[in-house]
């Protein structure tokens, strides 16, 4: 037997706080990172804006998730730095070594 606990959540923002696409300043998603981006950076309360958890799945599904800290962007892509001999680096290779091979069969 399930007990119903649905009712314990409260409301974290009311309709006013929601955040919608409408609010969006642009649809493109590299312009709209930009824009979050330079926020963070202004903000005196974050030391580090282009920190981010990178999170990946070996390919059994075990997932593994780290922190790595942002050196570039744009529409290319985002680009941070990482030890290759660290498991992270290990497990990115493979990634894209499996990616690469998708990739080759897919064309």
């Amino acid at each position: 037997m399930s007990i119903d606990i649905g009712g314990m959540r409260h409301p974290y923002k009311t309709s006013k706080e929601l955040f919608l696409e409408s609010d969006l300043v642009s649809k493109e998603p590299v312009g709209q990172f930009k824009v979050w981006f330079e926020e963070a950076c202004a903000n005196d309360k974050i030391m580090e804006a282009n920190a981010m958890c990178l999170a990946t799945a070996t390919r059994d599904g075990e997932p593994s998730a780290r922190m790595v800290l942002l050196k570039s962007y744009g529409k290319d892509g985002f680009k941070f730095y990482t030890n290759y001999g660290s498991r992270k680096g290990r497990e990115l290779v493979s990634i894209e070594q499996w990616f690469s091979n998708l990739s080759n069969y897919l064309t």
